[in-house]
């Protein structure tokens, strides 16, 4: 087995309620390279960064893999499952809302919809090995404030943490950028905005009208503007969103199919049973016997 040495450093605020630490930082280094990370449902924001090593893994029904050094963000609720790992050098950084509000966050620094809550596309930059040094100073600083409290102590480690964010971003823009020679995400935040606008709502507005009119746009313009970040039409990315909550629920709670219809906002649980069967090829009872 091979040896690890595990770090934990963290921030709570009592003034605040939490059952766990509002800010976390974890680091994971390994005499070899082998599994560093563990399958979970995640219930906070986290930030994972393999600093050596590599990885394949799922965030709900998305595959990714990284090789040499990358980042990797989870929102809460998503599943996180590892397929392969071998690791030697590894963070994790996770926060709750309390702490430091993607959302409120989200127009400043772009990361809502985008590093966060976006459960249409895995977010994963790759990080090359010229980059590794700036990354490890901004983990260094988190952990060097976190282990020596100074004043305006919260301050600084969200200052750290939206500066590691920004790097995050930059690089993903970079290398979209060369990838596609399109416009990048972070240079249309409408479509952004709509993916968290459905993540937060998908459980009461069903229609692409209800997303356009909150979004001040024509449906068709909006349409567009997925197509060219290589979204599918926005309805079916409304459809995607239902279905991935309705898998959650089936997979990890006791509730019938006619409850996880109603809690999707459905007052047909025939219609969502439909729904659900045409998208993932078997019916809801049968996905959960499966």
């Amino acid at each position: 087995m091979a040896l690890t040495t595990t770090a934990k450093y963290t921030f709570s605020d009592h003034a605040l309620k939490a059952n766990q630490p509002h800010f976390e930082v974890v680091s994971l280094h390994l005499d070899t390279h082998c599994v560093a990370f563990k399958n979970e449902v995640t219930d906070r924001y986290k930030i994972f960064w393999v600093e050596d090593g590599s990885g394949s893994y799922t965030v709900d029904d998305i595959e990714f893999s990284i090789e040499g050094s990358g980042v990797f963000c989870l929102s809460p609720g998503q599943i996180f499952s590892v397929r392969s790992e071998k690791i030697k050098s590894a963070y994790q950084i996770s926060f709750d809302k309390d702490f430091y509000c993607v959302e409120s966050h989200g127009k400043e620094i772009a990361c809502n919809g985008l590093l966060f809550n976006n459960v249409h596309r895995a977010t994963v930059v790759n990080v090359p090995q010229e980059e590794v040094g700036m990354f490890q100073g901004l983990v260094n600083q988190m952990i060097t404030e976190l282990k020596s409290k100074g004043s305006a102590h919260q301050v600084m480690l969200e200052t750290f943490l939206r500066m590691f964010l920004i790097q995050t971003l930059r690089l993903q823009e970079k290398q979209e950028s060369a990838a596609t020679n399109t416009v990048t995400h972070q240079q249309d935040p409408l479509v952004q905005e709509f993916i968290a606008l459905v993540d937060k709502n998908f459980k009461e507005e069903h229609t692409v009208a209800g997303y356009a009119e909150k979004l001040f746009i024509a449906p068709k313009s909006l349409s567009k503007k997925l197509n060219a970040l290589g979204y599918p039409t926005p309805l079916q990315v409304i459809k995607n969103r239902i279905i991935l909550e309705a898998k959650r629920e089936l997979k990890y709670t006791d509730n019938s199919v006619k409850e996880v219809a109603f809690e999707l906002g459905f007052d047909d649980p025939g219609y969502f049973t439909r729904l659900f069967g045409k998208a993932v090829g078997v019916s809801p009872a049968k996905y959960r016997s499966n």
